[in-house]
């Protein structure tokens, strides 16, 4: 079969790899499109540790049964004998797998296989675009789940990167009465504005962190990081009313330095969120196939021996683009 694989640092190349075997309980899927996530991006920078060439990234994919049924499937995969398994916190399984990363093969090929309980079938009417969201729209899902925001609240979002992107549209669709995103990126910021934020700032100027400020007041009662560097985590807890949740999501950085005696004084609660489950899976699929998210204004369609240009385009000049689909086949 045809494979995208990461062979170095800033390096994808089309192989020609041997058909994978379903064990028992999976599922064959003929790939016809996958997604490119941040965390594959990272991995083509040759910043993950989970993720050694040579290997088959991807882990958003479109494709068909045997049967020809048209499926999106899940592919954060638990072991289902664990704690966190068996109590529905399946992101907090203990040997969770996720397709394209360490040994598991992702889905940038003609063929992946998947848990047979990991398989969900699409519309007819909900296009490749649309339901490629699916993987990642149900951590946006997950997220809103657990914070279970207040009607009317206000918040904020730091990053409007893809994640950032969907969790402006999900609040919108939460009823939030106002909604303020940061980002570095002008282009970002046009879309963000695009997809109705109250306001969207660049705080890499005093100029744009001052009108954060004004606009936050005593502050807001959520705040997403949705990017994960040191100062975005700041950002967001500076954003964040006393009593308020500050939500902490992206990974850019493993290790960050917060004034956490400010934070301390003002009460504020943090959580942090990884991944989503099974019921948020489903329920992303749901809005989606509602027609209530939508980012085809700014997903972009390459196809799968067009990888290496995909990947610089994401990784270096994005532009508009916040979703990558590789047409696969």
């Amino acid at each position: 079969m045809r494979a995208l694989v990461y062979t170095a640092p800033r390096r994808v190349e089309i192989e020609d790899l041997p058909r994978p075997r379903a064990a028992a309980g999976e599922c064959e899927i003929a790939v016809t499109a996958a997604g490119i996530c941040g965390s594959d991006v990272a991995a083509f920078l040759g910043r993950s540790s989970s993720r050694v060439p040579p290997m088959v990234l991807g882990h958003e994919l479109v494709g068909l049964m045997p049967d020809g049924r048209r499926v999106v499937a899940n592919p954060f995969i638990g072991c289902g004998r664990c704690m966190a398994c068996l109590s529905g916190a399946q992101n907090l399984c203990s040997a969770w797998r996720l397709l394209g990363m360490n040994q598991t093969p992702g889905c940038f090929a003609e063929f992946v296989n998947v848990p047979a309980t990991h398989v969900h079938a699409i519309p007819g009417d909900v296009t490749d675009a649309q339901a490629i969201l699916a993987e990642p729209l149900a951590n946006i899902v997950h997220i809103f789940r657990n914070a279970a925001p207040q009607p009317f609240f206000r918040m904020g979002i730091v990053g409007a990167g893809a994640m950032g992107s969907l969790a402006l549209l999900a609040a919108l669709r939460l009823g939030a009465r106002e909604v303020l995103v940061e980002e570095v990126s002008e282009v970002r910021l046009a879309s963000a504005r695009r997809m109705g934020a109250t306001l969207a700032v660049n705080p890499s100027s005093e100029a744009g962190r001052g009108e954060a400020r004004s606009f936050a007041g005593e502050g807001l009662d959520l705040v997403l990081d949705a990017c994960g560097t040191g100062p975005a985590r700041q950002a967001a807890f500076d954003l964040c009313r006393p009593g308020g949740l500050v939500v902490l999501l992206g990974m850019a950085e493993a290790h960050s330095e917060i004034n956490f005696a400010a934070s301390i004084r003002k009460e504020q609660r943090v959580a942090m969120t990884f991944g989503y489950t099974p019921v948020d899976f489903e329920r992303s699929l749901k809005l989606l196939a509602a027609g209530e998210i939508d980012l085809a204004p700014w997903t972009a369609e390459m196809p799968i021996e067009e990888g290496q240009k995909a990947f610089e385009t994401m990784s270096g000049t994005p532009g508009e683009t916040l979703k990558m689909v590789l047409r696969v086949a």
